[in-house]
């Protein structure tokens, strides 16, 4: 079923246009985001279902899939206190800074969204 939706999303495209390419992403995004929901909600529900049988882990053994809950921190760096402890050389040796290309393909509704915080 999904490699059929993908399939033919990828038939329609010309791959000497450029428009025809980015319709082709904007399909693929839009359903790859109806996907994306509904996984979400099936995360829920087991995560639901676990914690309701008080369980942090679970192996099916229909389909041989496990499922674990662990608690994991972060820990982040305020950049502007250790600029303040140190001076310019120290945190150059501290901080490492690396360079990358990034492609940023905006869609109506990132547009719109985009322009509500922007107000």
């Amino acid at each position: 079923m999904v490699n059929e939706i993908v399939q033919q999303i990828m038939n329609n495209i010309n791959e000497n246009d450029i428009d025809s390419i980015l319709s082709g992403y904007y399909e693929l995004h839009r359903v790859k985001k109806e996907f994306d929901a509904e996984e979400e909600k099936l995360r829920d529900k087991i995560k639901i279902l676990l914690k309701e049988n008080k369980w942090n882990n679970y192996k099916s053994p229909h389909n041989k899939l496990s499922v674990t809950i662990t608690t994991q921190q972060r820990e982040k760096i305020n950049k502007e206190s250790l600029k303040l402890l140190l001076n310019e050389e120290q945190y150059s040796q501290v901080v490492s800074k690396t360079s990358f290309e990034k492609m940023l393909i905006v869609t109506p509704e990132d547009r719109k969204r985009l322009k509500k915080y922007g107000r």
